[in-house]
């Protein structure tokens, strides 16, 4: 609640960056439930799915939304996984996922906040709601609370990298180099053919000036 409280204070400041931020789509990655997408399932028409008040197959619905979202039809995308959130209120995938569709494609950022801790609130620690809420802090110029999302995110994912590379990279922008300087050396040392190590070893210079 603490961390609710001051992401809704620096909402304001969200939203004046965000304006003029370049989109974070590629910076969070695939948006969740994509990958299940062909795994789940045919697709059903946008209109079956705004058709009536009470949606007949969330999880079909759900696939349209994404796959409108991935098309960029942000207000018919909304609109469903909206339905489709009131068919399912304790279902993470789909009420992160309708946050991210509000931070990308509308820019509602009270809103995206508010689903992003509902997500967390049903299941705490998940990664695609401390990601985006760690995104939006960072481009509020609050590198401390979105280091914070970022290490929570790491302890929950310890054996992906994609947070561990956002926190070093916050970690820098901070000021906090000593800090990063071992999160980078993990990176390329347990990853060194991924983008991550990568992305380490072009930060890793930023931090020399640092070293004793």
């Amino acid at each position: 609640m603490k961390q609710f409280a001051r992401g809704v204070r620096v909402l304001a400041a969200v939203g004046l960056l965000l304006a003029t931020a370049p989109r974070p789509a590629a910076a969070i990655g695939p948006m969740a439930g994509t990958v299940r997408i062909a795994e789940m399932g045919r697709l059903v028409s946008p209109e079956s799915c705004l058709g009536c008040a009470r949606t007949a197959d969330p999880v079909a619905c759900h696939r349209t939304a994404l796959s409108l979202a991935m098309s960029h039809d942000w207000a018919r995308a909304i609109a469903i996984e909206e339905n489709v959130h009131r068919e399912r209120p304790a279902d993470a995938e789909v009420t992160a996922v309708l946050a991210r569709m509000y931070q990308e494609g509308t820019r509602n950022i009270q809103r995206a906040v508010e689903l992003y801790h509902e997500a967390l609130g049903m299941s705490p620690g998940y990664p695609p709601a401390l990601l985006g809420l760690g995104l939006m802090m960072e481009q509020s110029g609050d590198m401390n609370v979105a280091a914070r999302y970022f290490e929570r995110g790491a302890r929950e994912r310890p054996d992906e990298p994609q947070f561990k590379m956002r926190l070093a990279e916050v970690l820098v922008k901070g000021g906090r180099d000593d800090e990063a300087r071992p999160i980078l050396d993990e990176i390329v040392s347990r990853w060194p053919g991924s983008k991550e190590a990568d992305a380490a070893r072009k930060l890793m210079p930023n931090t020399a000036l640092a070293r004793p």
